[in-house]
Formats: C-alpha cells, structure tokens, sequence
C-alpha cells in the first residue's frame, strides 16, 4: 500500500524552511571493513537522486475508497478491509439497511498507548460527531458518517475523504503534538513518553526544557540492513554541517544513548538501532510542529524504503556488470577448428598424401597432391 510521491529536493524529508534533515537522499554498497566507509559514502553521493521518494502520510487506499463512495452517482455498498505500515488494519463497510451509511475502523495495537497519551482528544476534535460511542467488534476506534449529508461540491468532498484518511496519522501525531506544546508553554515534564507502536519496536519521547529528544528503536532482520542503514544515517548526523538550523542526528547500533539509560535500558540486543533526533525551537514551535510530526511518523518507514530501494539498486548494477562481463568473455572465446578442403586454381580438390579422401570420393577421385 506503500504510495509514493516524486518531489524536489530542495523539499526532501524534514526539509522546510528551517530544514530538518539533509537533502540527499543515497544509494550505498554493503562494505565489511571500517576502511571503505569512505570510499562507500563517496559512492552514496555519486549516485545520489535528483528526486525524493516520500511515502504520503495519509492512506490512499482508504481515501480513495470514500472519494468512491461519495462520488458515486446511487448509493453503493463497501466491505473493504486492508493494511498499513506498522500493523495498522482498516476496514470500509456500509450498513446494509442503509448504503449511505458508513462506517470506518482502525485497529493498531499500540492505540490504547496512544489515546491516553491524547489521540482520543484530537480524534473527537477532528472527526465530532462522527465519532462513535463504541468502536466496530476487533478494532480500536471508529467512525459513521453519511454520505447523503456530505459537502455537495467536488473540493469539499476531497477535503472530508482526505481527514478521513489521517485516521492513523492523527492518532501516532498525537503525542508528539502534545509534547511540542508543553515544552512551548514552558510546562512539560521530565518524564520519558514510550510509543510501542511495532511488535519489536518503540518510540521514545523525552521532552527538555528547550528542546526534545525523540529516539527510535529499529530492528534489523538482516545484517547487510545494518550496515546500509549506518551509512546511510551517517549522512544524517553530517547535515549540520552544511545545512542551517539541522537537529542532532546520532546513531548507535551497540549501546542504547543515555536518556534510555536513564530508563533502565542498557543491554540491547545486536540487531538493535538506536536514532536518535534533537529537536529546537524552530522545529517544535507552532509553525512547523505538525510538519515534524508528519515526518517522525514516517521515519522508519522512510529508513527501510530507501534501504531497499538501494538493495535494489546495488543488484541491478551487479547484474548489469555480470552481463557486461558475459559479454567480454564471448567475444574472448575461440572459434572452434573446421578442416576445409583445399582446391587448386582450376577447383580440383587438394589433398595432402597420406589424408583420407573427401567423403563421396574414390581413391580415384580428385587430385592427389605431395602435400607440399
């Protein structure tokens, strides 16, 4: 379900006009030894993209599927279910006394994590009345609307399938939209807010009194994953060197940072990787926080995307240079031996004394030669 949308570099992940993360966006080799790290970064920004791949942050299944609905000439009935990132399940159904009455479901294991931590408030806020009382059977919140009382012109329509299709962004924007406002309004605390929002994984948030520290846990199946995200990440903690106003940007693969510590965690497990980002005033304030949280949710999916993308890469040009050298050794190979008669000038068959005649011929046949 993974859409995805070409923009400018200049507008690449976490970059506005205060920009968040770097611009360049690179393809990188699996290297072993710590001495072709430089070589394998020279090789990330030769291959670098003009365009940026973003995944939407909204679900375009699900705003499609109501775009369908509210568009469709006579009412219709729905009964989709379908999947997002991070274990998110969605489900599109009509009710079958009434085609204009739809209902729509999220389930996400960490969403009762998520709505003590405020994505209740946002969600009865955002959606109203919308909002039911109790949610579908094996799911955690939804909401019926009808589509006879939707807007009647096209724009309104979009704008009401497009909030509808945020339902899992609003919900993981949540805590960190409350967290930017508390360190804003001076009265955020001190403790450190855990989001497991994957089987393996979580998202810590530690508000400062200026500025916040959100951690990523990532888990890597594969160890080539890990080393192409290592590079990969290394371009991320060089952007404050060229661009103004970058957060902090660490990366650990062995030892948790200090703030887990803190916490009680200092033993990670090998395949463990910890992100680590520092946001400022600039990035948490009332102008760009929404934008910031839009970008954290999908920062682990943008990790494994680009880490696959280069995967993919790496083994199209590897099987380009084996064809290459296919070739090379084909043009190298010898033309196997033919023996050919040999005639003389006035065409008689030539045949050295001693050879076994042309075949069809007699002893008496042809021309008989010395040889020399």
């Amino acid at each position: 379900q993974a859409h995805l949308s070409k923009i400018p570099a200049s507008e690449a992940f976490f970059a506005w006009p205060t920009p968040f993360l770097p611009q360049a966006h690179a393809h990188h080799a699996h290297h072993k030894h710590a001495e072709s790290s430089s070589l394998c970064r020279r090789f990330c920004r030769r291959v670098c993209l003009a365009k940026m791949m973003l995944l939407e942050v909204a679900n375009v299944i699900l705003e499609e599927s109501i775009l369908r609905l509210l568009n469709a000439p006579k009412p219709e009935s729905a009964d989709i279910a379908f999947a997002d990132f991070d274990g998110v399940q969605f489900h599109v159904s009509t009710d079958p006394n009434d085609k204009q009455s739809v209902t729509v479901s999220i389930a996400w294991p960490c969403m009762g994590e998520l709505q003590r931590l405020g994505a209740m408030d946002d969600y009865r806020r955002i959606y109203g009345d919308m909002v039911c009382s109790s949610p579908e059977p094996n799911f955690n919140f939804s909401i019926k609307f009808h589509t006879g009382s939707a807007p009647s012109d096209e724009a309104g329509r979009a704008a009401l399938a497009k909030k509808i299709s945020l339902m899992k962004r609003h919900a993981i924007a949540a805590p960190f939209l409350r967290t930017f406002a508390q360190i804003t309004a001076g009265n955020a605390g001190s403790q450190v807010i855990k989001i497991p929002y994957r089987p393996n994984e979580s998202i810590y948030i530690k508000p400062e009194k200026e500025s916040c520290i959100v951690i990523f846990s990532v888990h890597f199946v594969d160890d080539a994953d890990k080393v192409l995200a290592k590079v990969f990440l290394q371009e991320f903690q060089d952007a404050r060197r060229t661009i103004s106003g970058a957060p902090s940007v660490t990366y650990s693969q062995k030892e948790p940072p200090m703030e887990m510590q803190q916490i009680g965690i200092r033993d990670a497990d090998d395949n463990v990787g910890w992100v680590s980002f520092v946001l400022f005033d600039k990035h948490i304030g009332e102008r760009n926080m929404h934008l910031t949280a839009d970008m954290l949710s999908l920062f682990r999916d943008y990790l494994h995307y680009h880490i696959k993308c280069s995967k993919a890469y790496m083994h199209e040009r590897m099987r380009n240079r084996v064809v290459l050298l296919l070739q090379v050794l084909n043009r190298a190979r010898p033309e196997p031996f033919e023996k050919k008669e040999k005639k003389t000038a006035s065409g008689r068959t030539f045949q050295r004394a001693g050879a076994a005649p042309p075949a069809g011929r007699g002893r008496g046949g042809g021309f008989r030669g010395r040889g020399h």
